[in-house]
C-alpha cells in the first residue's frame, strides 16, 4: 500500500501533465554539464588578427560569457571564440569546464596587449579556487580564444592589430 500511493500520486502528475515538467527538470539537474543540451547557436562575427581573418562565435551575454568554450571538443581551424564586453577593465579568465587546451588573447585599443599562450584544463577533481586563473595584465575590451599554439604559429603578439566591425568594437 506504501508503495502504490507515491506511484499514484505520480501518475496522477504524469497525466495531468504538471509531472512532466517536473521529471524533465528533475533528470536535467541530474545530468553532468556535458549532457546538458547547449544553448541556442551564438551570433558570429569576421574579425581579422593581423592578417589573419577569423571566424569567430561571440560572447556578449554574461550567461555566454560564463560558459565561454566550456565543454566543447575543439575548433575548427579558422574559429574562436571573442568576448565583448562594454568597458575596458580587468578580466580574469579560468579554464572551468574546458576540455581543450587554449590561447587566451587580451585586446584592447584594437591591439593584442598580451596571452596567457597554451593554457591547459585543470585536471579533473581540480578545485575552482585551487585551478589556474589568468587575469589581464590591464584592462581590456575583447578577449580573444583560439586553439593552443596559435599565436605561435602566427607570429603574432603584443602590438598586434585587431579589427573588429564597429558594433562590436
Amino acid at each position: 500500500m506504501k508503495r502504490i500511493l507515491p506511484i499514484a500520486l505520480m501518475l496522477a502528475l504524469v497525466i495531468s501533465g504538471i509531472g512532466i515538467p517536473l521529471l524533465a527538470s528533475a533528470q536535467r539537474e541530474q545530468l553532468p554539464p556535458w549532457r546538458i543540451p547547449m544553448p541556442p547557436a551564438r551570433s558570429t562575427a569576421e574579425i581579422v588578427v593581423g592578417d589573419t581573418p577569423l571566424t569567430v562565435d561571440l560572447a556578449l551575454t554574461s550567461e555566454e560569457q560564463h560558459l565561454g568554450l566550456g565543454y566543447r571538443n575543439g575548433l575548427e581551424p579558422g574559429t574562436g571564440m571573442l568576448f565583448v564586453f562594454p568597458e575596458s577593465v580587468d578580466r580574469t579568465f579560468s579554464m572551468r569546464g574546458m576540455r581543450i587546451c587554449l590561447d587566451i588573447i587580451w585586446i584592447a585599443d584594437d591591439e593584442i596587449v598580451a596571452a596567457a599562450e597554451s593554457v591547459c584544463p585543470d585536471p579533473e577533481g581540480t578545485e575552482l579556487s585551487l585551478g589556474g586563473v589568468y587575469p589581464s595584465p590591464q584592462p581590456v575590451s575583447h578577449v580573444l580564444e583560439m586553439s593552443a599554439g596559435w599565436m605561435a604559429q602566427n607570429s603574432y603578439g603584443a602590438g598586434t592589430p585587431v579589427r573588429i566591425p564597429d558594433p562590436l568594437g
